[in-house]
């Protein structure tokens, strides 16, 4: 089971518009309404001496993090992050994702408002792996992931989870920039668009942030550029070995050859549920494309990507 670093858990923005109905929808609303009435605002938290330095010394990190974000990056400002919520070690959701061995056409859950979702989200780890079974149980391939954060999409105030405040500080601040990024732009039922979107504004946000915060040659930004290049060799690869695959899959190949082959073709074991997931978070170069043609300015970055949407949905 991998971990994503954030996102967004689209039954619980359905749930704040809508009736709950179904066995899902309530367990996942318990879920919500236990964090929202545990959380604790940073400021409470920062005054309160039985609290560690550290998570001290982090929360702080945060607050500033989001405060670049809006101000330097042109984030939408919001109530998120502004509290705590203590998850006692355990992952923060689990989400499950699944895709037919033969073809890249992820199994999709609608929720009202927010659209169709290549996945699923859930706070139980017993339930998703009950799900997860059930899929396999249908012949898909299955991927199994805990995250680390997730969105609302405004709908609850999003918390800085204790899950989110151990890392090093440029994936933290990734990690924040990408959440807020979902606030700012977020097309309805395109997961691929916007997670790789938060994903770039995450990672390129965050080398902005350390070198303001703390300087170039600095450890957090020399890590920073060492680890967000790896990062996008990691997408590269992903998107070749999807090219590849889908090559394979597309063709007149018989479906008994096809799950032989596909095999050798990856040079890896296949399972094509993680290979979308990793391409969903993956498609930073088309995003930093936009960005360099926008002369590195984030408000011109997000102008122009509304205004294609907009010429999108206006073309036939």
């Amino acid at each position: 089971m991998g971990k994503l670093p954030a996102a967004v858990l689209a039954p619980l923005a359905a749930l704040a518009a809508f009736s709950l109905s179904g066995c899902y929808l309530l367990k996942q609303a318990g879920g919500q309404l236990r964090i929202l009435t545990h959380m604790r605002r940073i400021g409470d938290v920062l005054d309160d001496p039985a609290v560690p330095p550290r998570v001290k010394e982090r929360l702080r990190l945060i607050l500033e993090i989001k405060e670049f974000g809006e101000r330097q990056m042109g984030l939408a400002p919001t109530s998120n992050y502004t509290c705590y919520y203590d998850t006692e070690g355990a992952a923060v959701s689990h989400i499950v994702s699944a895709c037919p061995k033969d073809r890249f056409e992820p199994v999709t859950w609608s929720f009202p408002i927010v659209g169709t979702f290549p996945y699923k989200g859930f706070f139980d780890p017993d339930d998703a792996r009950a799900e997860a079974e059930d899929l396999e149980g249908l012949g898909y391939d299955v991927a199994r992931n805990e995250v680390a954060a997730y969105s609302t999409l405004g709908w609850f105030k999003d918390p800085v989870f204790s899950t989110m405040i151990d890392d090093p500080e440029e994936e933290i601040a990734a990690l924040i920039l990408h959440e807020l990024t979902h606030a700012t732009l977020y097309i309805p039922g395109d997961s691929d668009f916007n997670e790789s979107l938060a994903s770039f504004a995450g990672r390129q946000g965050a080398l902005e942030f350390v070198r303001w915060r703390f300087g170039l040659g600095s450890p957090p930004y020399d890590r920073a550029v060492e680890r967000f290049a790896a990062a996008e060799l990691r997408d590269a690869r992903a998107r070749e070995t999807f090219r590849k695959l889908d090559d394979l899959y597309r063709s007149g190949t018989s479906l008994e050859d096809k799950l032989i082959l596909r095999d050798l073709v990856a040079g890896h074991p296949v399972n094509n549920a993680d290979i979308l997931m990793q391409r969903r978070y993956g498609r930073y170069d088309e995003f930093r494309a936009v960005f360099e043609r926008a002369g590195g300015d984030w408000k011109m970055f997000f102008a122009v990507l509304r205004k294609e949407m907009e010429e999108g949905r206006e073309s036939p």
